[in-house]
């Protein structure tokens, strides 16, 4: 155990270089800074905004419109003034909003005539407050009109409910999962699932395509620099050298990644402004059996663990074959798409309704399955479940074995990979 120990601190030494780190640093500082950015912008789009109102009204329909806008994070300043007036007056002032009231505006709402509100942006440049915020105000005009629109169905038919007008027909969606039944749609459903397991593909991902490249080119700068000879030389045994190799490349990606994924969900965070959880949503999650137990998160570790051990294995057989560290980085191509294909389908598909020689091809690649577990686990087909591991469990053994009896003999030194015609 000591051994092997030394072996994973030497591959964990080689690999964290300095040199390797500064990319990954500059990514996550980039995701960071994006991310702050966006929250920053987010806060001055829910701040409270500078707003001028031309009063060309005053009844109360116009001051019901100019409160609801104040209720909605708006400082209003009225003005009797022209238009022109007040737009010139907001460019030299810093106002974002010149809100233009119609004139006689309670007269026309009782001849039912339709009102135009004009609303002007004052842009100083195109960003993401700008958007929130017009988008802020579009919303709270929205509100007024729904509102008059309510009192214009009370005064037209008083004994008849406005709601029962507005809104003839509702739609009551429910949805049945595993014979249970529902409020809700399979949108809310889906969205439900996805926020439970995205990270999971992005993770094994992440992990396989980094621990792979990186054990690839510890292999090959060692068969370059003819210090595999001497490793292989030293009186230990060549299970505990894959294995360490293997360790070693898995720990180092799993702490990178871990690194990149912090830095890209505090980034996509600043897309959306947190929100806390909806009664409705937990009432469904607990009603259709969707909560991610504990059981179903120790089989989903163990099958990526299982997927990750037998990508290493994989990554350890291809590199054998490279000459040096730029050909191994080109060798491990088949291992990155053999993990791109049954993402993007179990991304963009639902794999029971795919063809029989698709349905074949995924489950035939042993990484398609920490992508087909979480949903089969989801749906209670623990079937699929049961089966992936067995797979997973079998090629990973194969593949260590398979490496390891390649490190014991002398191919390890001579084998090669030649895909160029010979003259």
């Amino acid at each position: 155990m000591r051994i092997l120990g030394t072996l994973v601190w030497k591959e964990l030494r080689e690999l964290l270089t300095v040199r390797m780190l500064v990319p990954f640093v500059a990514i996550m500082v980039v995701f960071l800074f994006i991310g702050r950015a966006l929250r920053g912008e987010r806060k001055k789009a829910t701040a409270p905004q500078p707003a001028l109102v031309v009063m060309n009204d005053s009844g109360p329909v116009a001051e019901s419109i100019v409160n609801h806008l104040a209720q909605n994070g708006l400082v209003i300043s009225r003005t009797n003034e022209p238009k022109d007036w007040a737009l010139k007056r907001a460019v030299e002032q810093g106002v974002v909003l010149v809100i233009v009231l119609p004139e006689s505006i309670e007269a026309r709402v009782m001849r039912f005539e339709t009102l135009t509100v004009e609303v002007y942006s004052v842009l100083r440049g195109f960003s993401l407050a700008q958007s929130l915020r017009s988008a802020r105000i579009k919303a709270a005009l929205g509100e007024v009109s729904a509102g008059l629109a309510r009192r214009q169905l009370e005064r037209l038919c008083p004994e008849v409910a406005p709601a029962a007008i507005q809104n003839p027909v509702r739609v009551g969606e429910m949805v049945v999962l595993k014979g249970r039944v529902a409020r809700g749609s399979p949108e809310l459903i889906q969205g439900l699932v996805v926020a439970q397991t995205f990270l999971i593909p992005i993770v094994l991902l992440l992990v396989i395509v980094y621990s792979s490249q990186m054990i690839a080119a510890s292999i090959g700068q060692e068969k370059e620099n003819k210090t595999l000879e001497t490793l292989l030389t030293v009186p230990v045994s060549r299970v505990a050298i894959v294995l360490g190799k293997m360790l070693g490349a898995a720990i180092a990606a799993l702490v990178i990644s871990a690194v990149f994924v912090g830095a890209m969900l505090y980034y996509t965070t600043g897309f959306s402004e947190s929100q806390p959880a909806v009664s409705v949503q937990d009432s469904t999650i607990t009603t259709l059996g969707l909560q991610m137990t504990s059981e179903k998160v120790v089989i989903i570790g163990i099958t990526l663990f299982l997927t990750i051990l037998a990508a290493l294995a994989v990554a350890t057989l291809l590199a054998v074959f490279s000459e040096d560290a730029k050909s191994a980085q080109a060798n491990i191509t088949p291992l990155m798409m053999l993990c791109l294909i049954p993402y993007f389908f179990a991304l963009l598909f639902d794999i029971q309704t795919l063809s029989l020689p698709l349905k074949i091809l995924i489950f035939a690649i042993p990484f398609s399955y920490p992508f087909l577990v979480p949903q089969a686990l989801i749906f209670g087909n623990y079937s699929l479940v049961g089966f992936g591991l067995i797979y997973i469990t079998l090629f990973a053994i194969v593949t260590v074995v398979i490496a390891a009896r390649l490190f014991q003999s002398d191919r390890v030194l001579t084998a090669r990979l030649r895909l160029r015609h010979r003259r």
